[in-house]
């Protein structure tokens, strides 16, 4: 645009200096001097209007470079404005907080696309410490391999004030303790925050100081981010408050049926046998009318300990209601495994526990159920139940294995 400027100008100054030319040449042959005027004034008059021409060429010139700035911005904005909404979309849709960490570098990333020597680095909180879950940019020149996992603990004071929110900037990304970037020059550390509950952060490091934009458009994706992880918090807690008993934290009837579903059906498939052992505790009832149902909680808690501890890593152990606790064994050969099971939980229960200071007796009756091709959740509780109750009535035995004899 500036270069067909000039040229039009060019194009015009010889234009009208070839006019002038020509007329001073006609009006020279005059005799009268005073002829000479006109031409003169004639050119003084052109070369005003040139000049203008010039001055209003040059000032269109540079009124056209900023508005060709001021659209490259603008297209700009509208991009980053399109990677946010593309971002946020995904966020809500994303099945687990895993798949937030990587839109949150994913969406960081792509917002640096034009920043040189650009890189997004995500830290989740873990007790004291940072741990990097997730690392994109522009120059990773592969750390991002090596950066996933590290463990980062920046002091105490910079954590408060990552804890309260503060958007933060560092000359570099190492002043935070993440190894592998050190060159990098410029950091801004965007605190992931919602209600008073800390997240992590989202570290962006970049070859020069990041334009106000760009800054804008990040700290709206943190606000995103920081909202997509308190949902999925919430969704987990409400989850495990639906699954799990709320005093033992082990599962609750409701789970008990699933994983009752899910292993007959592996159980089917692969031949094998699915263990039920249901538990009453013995003289339970007392201890909570003699010292109160404080001391009747802590005893249930006791137990449900022992009970995790006691069994194999597969197993699932929970409790159905009062004193009334499960355990789910799979993939059980036969009915000695399952036996051998019950003979470990009735040995880890069988020990008093000490409560304020006393101590009680802690025991239980145990009825053990084991599959068959045909068997149901409902009617293996049942038969680990019925069998339960005769260990009760006997008073001898400690388990009793059931039989449809």
């Amino acid at each position: 645009m500036e270069l067909n400027g000039r040229l039009v100008t060019w194009v015009s100054l010889l234009a009208v200096g070839s006019f002038d030319a020509a007329l001073l040449a006609t009006w020279g042959n005059r005799a009268d001097p005073h002829g000479w005027a006109v031409p003169i004034v004639a050119l003084l008059l052109n070369g005003v209007v040139l000049a203008r021409q010039a001055v209003s060429l040059r000032s269109h010139a540079r009124l056209v470079k900023q508005l060709d700035g001021t659209l490259g911005e603008l297209r700009k904005g509208m991009v980053r404005d399109q990677i946010l909404a593309d971002i946020g979309t995904g966020l809500l849709t994303a099945g687990d907080v895993h798949a937030v960490h990587d839109l949150a570098v994913e969406g960081a990333a792509a917002l640096l696309v034009d920043t040189p020597d650009a890189l997004a680095v995500l830290l989740v909180a873990d007790v004291d410490e940072l741990v990097v879950t997730a690392a994109a940019g522009t120059d990773l020149d592969g750390t991002d391999t090596g950066l996933v996992g590290r463990r980062v603990a920046p002091p105490v004071q910079l954590r408060a004030l990552m804890q309260a929110g503060e958007v933060l900037g560092f000359g570099s990304i190492a002043e935070l303790g993440v190894p592998g970037v050190e060159s990098r020059r410029t950091a801004l550390v965007l605190p992931l925050v919602v209600n008073g509950r800390f997240f992590g952060v989202l570290v962006v490091t970049a070859e020069r100081t990041l334009h106000a934009d760009l800054r804008r458009a990040l700290e709206t994706l943190r606000t995103q981010v920081a909202l997509a992880l308190d949902g999925a918090a919430l969704t987990a807690e409400l989850t495990v408050r639906a699954l799990h008993d709320p005093l033992t934290g082990l599962a609750n009837r409701v789970l008990i049926g699933e994983r009752l579903v899910q292993a007959l059906a592996r159980a089917r498939r692969t031949g094998r046998h699915v263990g039920v052992l249901l538990l009453d505790l013995n003289g339970f009832k007392p201890v909570n009318d003699t010292l109160g149902h404080e001391a009747g909680d802590e005893l249930l808690r006791a137990v449900a300990g022992r009970l995790t501890h006691c069994v194999r890593l597969e197993d699932t152990v929970g409790r159905l209601g009062g004193d009334e606790f499960v355990v789910v064994a799979e993939d059980l050969p036969d009915l000695y495994a399952a036996v051998r099971i019950a003979e470990r939980v009735v040995e880890s229960i069988d020990r008093p526990v000490i409560v304020n200071g006393h101590s009680l007796p802690a025991s239980a009756s145990v009825g053990v159920a084991l599959s068959n091709e045909a068997s149901l959740p409902d009617e293996l509780l049942r038969q680990a139940d019925s069998a339960m109750y005769t260990a009760k009535r006997s008073k001898s035995d400690s388990f009793h294995i059931f039989s449809p004899a």
